[in-house]
């Protein structure tokens, strides 16, 4: 079977290295999504934005649900839908701020905990597999020139 010539390629012959790059980027971050998707739902029964969740909320100090839209990519109503479909499962935990009776607090249940232990090292396993060819010499060189990659603002 024959490969489609990522796009990335196209525009690095044709275009600005810059948008090549960014493309590469976002071929790169689509292949790790695929991968993370299927394993996260087959080993562990979890999105990715419900891995998000748990990795961002810890049992030992509560979370607000403002804070973990800061973390996340979606909408305050999809947090809430997420939020009760894991608290359903007994994974996380919600209640009241008594600070701020607006708010709501999340915390991981000692389930929910272990099942994002689990899920971590699915995530790290994935990562480490893909950058498996580079040394950490890349892998660092990498991470300073992403890092002058300025926000959009």
């Amino acid at each position: 079977m024959d490969k489609t010539t990522p796009v990335s390629s196209m525009i690095r012959q044709n275009g600005p290295i810059k948008i090549a790059a960014w493309r590469l980027m976002m071929e790169k971050y689509q292949d790790f999504y695929t991968r993370f998707e299927h394993e996260f739902r087959t080993r562990h029964g979890l999105t990715v934005n419900e891995f998000d969740v748990l990795i961002n909320a810890r049992p030992e100090a509560q979370v607000r649900h403002r804070e973990l839209l800061r973390s996340l990519v979606i909408s305050r109503s999809a947090l809430s839908r997420l939020l009760g479909k894991l608290e359903d499962r007994g994974l996380v935990t919600q209640e009241p701020d008594r600070e701020d009776q607006r708010g709501v607090l999340v915390a991981l249940t000692a389930e929910g905990q272990k099942l994002c232990d689990e899920a971590a090292a699915t995530n790290a396993e994935i990562i480490l597999d893909g950058f498996a060819g580079l040394t950490d010499a890349e892998a660092d060189e990498i991470f300073e020139l992403v890092s002058k990659v300025r926000p959009v603002e």
